[in-house]
């Protein structure tokens, strides 16, 4: 079996032991590990019968079941300790150390991790890695290492490009709209009749097409679409086995994980090149929303401040291969295809969604009906079936390196240990997210609408049941995720859109080779932590356009 198809280590105790060895000897490289325990009171540290090699197989190789421990030792502790492998990781939870994870400080820091990613995952050349180790300046305006060039400054520049063309609301706004006039394009074209018969279409299927193709169209242009004709397909390729190789696996123990990042990577560094070379860069196109050589904003300015910091062609493919393809992608997808099942599954749900949807249209100038994007995210039960889609099937370990010696719950954590929060953990906490009759660890659609009175009725209010501590499936603090914001609008008009478009009625479950099953989609276990969960089974479904 070649264990490079698969999202988490699946290996004979053989292999197993040699992926430890890879693993830890990466970690190493990256992070030196802490010999110095002090004589300072450290938290308690869960049971590992084998030191050292127990709780990081377990980690690796099965993060429900490490999960489920995790959960049970936080029963009566906000925090216990860890081995994976040489590393000590401290897990959390608790609304004060949550806090302390995302509150800016110098003691604690997300940058190592984003080495690491940049290494492994974009395959960034050394040099360019170098800048980034050897930058102390910062991510804020103001440099921490007085004096630092302004050329210089990469983890400004970078926190810049994020913050101004994917968080700002100018822009998301318009990656938004753009989607939308895609995302209808697609839909339209492959559905042209109005009324007609009914078509069958499975809907995980149809999301991991449709939504992602729409997506890096808004994002990054269709020239890269036309120019890479199975672009999708290697996206989905990388995404099963991204994971395999964050830490550094060697090549040889996933080769098959290795030669679809090549795939993927060395086409969109191909592309990035030709489109260079074809791109007027001396023109004034800084204020157009979208063209189809970078696409939007964000797309221009990531290649115009990747020429200017004069990176290596191979780190330039490595952003627009994983930031761009894989970070646009990863969960939004999953998670509107968890909704939309979510819809079929309850008829008078859909029918809610229809009716809310149907108030956020509006008329252009030349007549077409589009959804309004700010009206679109007031709609309150959406906004509640949003919230739940992340809390239930978004499992993420948001982490930070202890860069000084910090204080948490009155115990010491020492330098170069790692401190992690699980969504898996704060997302499930049915002290908070726990209903009468709907228990944290179901899907409910309802949890977060308050029904108020109004006249002779009740109307929904949205209200969300967690605190920011509570819920944090895009991270926090710094390096919370900068494309939140789209990838908001991107699933809540995704799910408008079909719900208020098409009539949809349950045939099948179906698993994803298209064979029948005989039960409906669970998370698929391989990529717990990862962020969001796919389901592991495909929804058939019968469907037919209404207008």
């Amino acid at each position: 079996m070649d264990a490079g198809k698969h999202g988490h280590l699946s290996l004979p105790k053989g292999l197993a032991l040699l992926a430890l060895l890879a693993i830890s000897t990466c970690f190493l490289f990256w992070m030196a590990p802490n010999r110095d325990r002090n004589k300072t009171r450290t938290p308690p540290m869960l049971s590992d019968p084998v030191p050292y090699i127990t709780n990081t197989y377990q980690y690796l190789a099965n993060m429900n079941k490490f999960l489920s421990r995790a959960t049970s030792a936080l029963q009566n502790t906000n925090i216990f300790g860890f081995h994976l492998g040489p590393k000590t990781v401290f897990v959390i939870t608790g609304a004060q150390n949550i806090q302390s994870l995302f509150r800016t400080s110098p003691n604690i820091s997300f940058e190592s991790f984003f080495l690491m990613a940049m290494q492994t995952l974009w395959l960034a050349a050394t040099d360019d890695l170098a800048k980034f180790r050897n930058d102390k300046s910062g991510r804020a305006a103001t440099p921490a290492a007085p004096g630092t060039a302004p050329e210089k400054r990469y983890w400004h520049g970078l926190h810049s490009l994020m913050h101004k063309y994917l968080e700002q609301k100018k822009h998301s706004d318009s990656l938004a709209q753009t989607y939308q006039r895609f995302f209808t394009s697609r839909l339209v074209s492959q559905f042209p009749v109005v009324g007609g018969e009914w078509t069958e279409v499975r809907i995980v299927r149809l999301m991991k097409s449709e939504m992602a193709y729409s997506a890096i169209a808004s994002l990054l242009g269709t020239r890269i679409l036309d120019t890479i004709p199975n672009l999708v397909d290697l996206v989905w390729d990388y995404d099963r086995v991204i994971v395999n190789l964050l830490y550094g696996a060697p090549r040889w123990l996933f080769p098959g994980a290795h030669a679809a990042q090549r795939r993927i990577l060395s086409a969109c560094t191909r592309y990035y090149q030709d489109a260079s070379a074809e791109y007027d860069w001396d023109a004034s196109e800084e204020e157009v929303d979208w063209e189809p050589l970078f696409g939007s904003r964000w797309g221009r300015e990531a290649a115009r401040w990747m020429r200017e910091c004069e990176f290596d062609d191979k780190t330039c493919g490595g952003l627009l291969g994983t930031t761009g393809m894989m970070g646009l992608n990863a969960s939004t997808v999953p998670i509107t295809g968890w909704l939309v099942m979510e819809l079929v599954k309850d008829p008078d749900l859909f029918r809610v969604i229809r009716a809310e949807a149907e108030t956020a249209y509006v008329a252009t100038e030349s007549g077409e009906r589009i959804l309004d994007v700010q009206k679109v995210l007031t709609l309150p039960i959406l906004q509640s079936l949003y919230i739940e889609g992340l809390r239930v099937h978004v499992s993420f370990n948001i982490s930070r390196e202890v860069v000084n010696q910090v204080e948490m719950e009155g115990y010491t954590l020492p330098a170069k240990s790692i401190i992690q929060a699980p969504t898996g953990i704060s997302h499930l906490n049915e002290q908070v997210w726990g209903v009468e009759g709907h228990p944290a660890n179901e899907f409910w659609a309802y949890r977060n609408v308050r029904f108020v009175e109004q006249g002779d009725k009740k109307v929904p209010v949205f209200e969300m049941r967690g605190r920011p501590t509570d819920f944090f499936p895009y991270g926090g603090g710094i390096a919370i995720c900068p494309g939140r914001n789209f990838a908001k609008q991107e699933i809540m008009l995704t799910v408008a859109m079909l719900a208020s478009r098409f009539d949809m009625e349950f045939v099948r479950w179906e698993k994803m080779d298209g064979t029948r099953s005989d039960r409906e989609a669970r998370g698929d276990p391989k990529y717990a932590g990862a962020a969001g969960v796919p389901p592991d089974r495909d929804m058939r479904v019968r469907w037919k356009r209404l207008w």
